[in-house]
């Protein structure tokens, strides 16, 4: 149990400060979060805006079949899915952006916090893999993670 609780306790805390992150940029200059982070990228605030969909995802059709024991649907399409998110972070203001993407993750470690300890090692199919919720929340925070990193490096190099 006690390493549950800290499986459980490592995904609550990324999300904390994922928010403390996102609610810290909320406030740099909008040329900055517009500009592409290299060529060929993303701007900062289509990375943010992309998380939001994926989020809702989680949210709507993980959480409430997982819990349920039900078969997960299959995602959408990542490319799909990416690319409206960036149309509309390109085309939104940022507050919008910002806005949406706190609230949602907001309310996705509202869920999460709520989900009894044991919950977390129920295994999942998903497509062909076979992972705990513990282990699918990981690869989720390692994503965002990687696009923190991406975020981090930008900002440090002056945009």
């Amino acid at each position: 149990m006690e390493k549950l609780l800290r499986e459980k306790f490592e995904i609550i805390e990324h999300h904390q400060n994922f928010l403390l992150f996102l609610k810290s940029m909320k406030t740099f200059d909008e040329r900055l979060l517009r500009k592409p982070i290299g060529e060929r990228k993303w701007s900062i605030i289509e990375i943010v805006g992309h998380f939001y969909p994926w989020d809702e995802f989680v949210l709507q059709h993980r959480i409430p079949y997982i819990l349920a024991g039900k078969s997960l649907p299959k995602a959408p399409s990542a490319e799909d899915v990416n690319i409206l998110s960036s149309f509309i972070a390109r085309t939104e203001t940022i507050e919008k952006t910002f806005e949406k993407c706190i609230r949602i993750r907001e309310d996705l470690l509202n869920q999460l916090d709520q989900i009894p300890e044991e919950q977390w090692l129920i295994k999942l199919q998903i497509e062909d893999s076979t992972l705990t919720l513990y282990e699918y929340l990981k690869g989720l925070m390692e994503h965002d993670i990687h696009h923190i990193n991406e975020i981090k490096f930008t900002l440090k190099q002056g945009g």
